[in-house]
């Protein structure tokens, strides 16, 4: 579900890297990691879609709610899910879930603002108009994959390897009960490597799936403080915000 990496968060935090040392990104995918466990099995709740009278991009936060030095985008599903063929291969297998390769919601429809900031670290927000899975679900997932690794390629050819651990914790100051899962460590473009952070939060309101997620890349990926983490809530609150004034129109 959309509580870890969004559907093109993996993609992009490599994209991200890559710029910073190579070239840009191949939209060539590898081949995406299997998994004996579907997404519908690995789940403890039943799947659910939103009753809401509202197109789901129509939910998306405005680009005056984001920090102003960046391109902002509105992406619909099928922009999104058109973002799969350039998915990195996610080893070990059950770590897919945590990429976001297998979230159970690929029925619901969704929308993502992805905004790009100038130093490579990117914001994401999704809407996805369903509930796929719980929280005590992710915990369990997060806590079997303590580490994994993305692969893929940029155009040249050159390898592309990210090696992240990943943890989960509560979110303080949240309107409703909220999760991060915090993947952090390296990306490796050929011989030059960089630091890697994605923080990746959301929650469940009024039967959808709400995610905010940035990607800090090079010297930004250790520079977390208490004041991008109040911005990050901000962010949350405001989508969450907005999907429970769509439920009580």
């Amino acid at each position: 579900m959309n509580l870890r990496l969004s559907r093109s968060g993996a993609a992009v935090a490599l994209c991200a890297a890559a710029l910073l040392t190579l070239s840009a990104c191949s939209d060539d995918s590898g081949d995406s990691a299997d998994s004996t466990t579907s997404a519908a099995e690995s789940s403890s709740a039943e799947a659910t879609a939103a009753e809401l009278d509202v197109r789901v991009e129509d939910l998306m936060l405005p680009e005056s709610d984001f920090p102003g030095t960046g391109t902002y985008v509105v992406k619909d599903k099928a922009a999104i899910d058109a973002d799969q063929s350039s998915d990195p291969e996610v080893t070990p297998a059950n770590c897919a879930a945590i990429a976001n390769q297998e979230d159970g919601t690929d029925a619901f429809d969704r929308a993502q603002v992805e905004y790009e900031m100038e130093d490579g670290s990117t914001i994401e927000t999704e809407v996805v108009l369903g509930q796929a899975e719980d929280f005590d679900t992710v915990v369990t997932q997060v806590e079997s994959c303590p580490a994994m690794t993305m692969r893929s390629t940029l155009d040249d050819g050159t390898p592309l390897v990210a090696e992240l651990e990943n943890s989960i914790e509560d979110v303080e100051g949240s309107t409703v009960p909220a999760k991060t899962i915090i993947s952090t460590g390296t990306a490796t473009a050929g011989e030059q490597t960089i630091p890697i952070t994605i923080r990746s939060t959301g929650a469940f309101v009024e039967g959808t799936t709400v995610s905010v997620q940035i990607t800090l890349v090079g010297d930004n990926a250790a520079s977390w403080n208490n004041s991008d983490e109040a911005f990050l809530v901000e962010l949350l609150n405001k989508q969450i915000a907005v999907v429970q004034d769509a439920a009580a129109a």
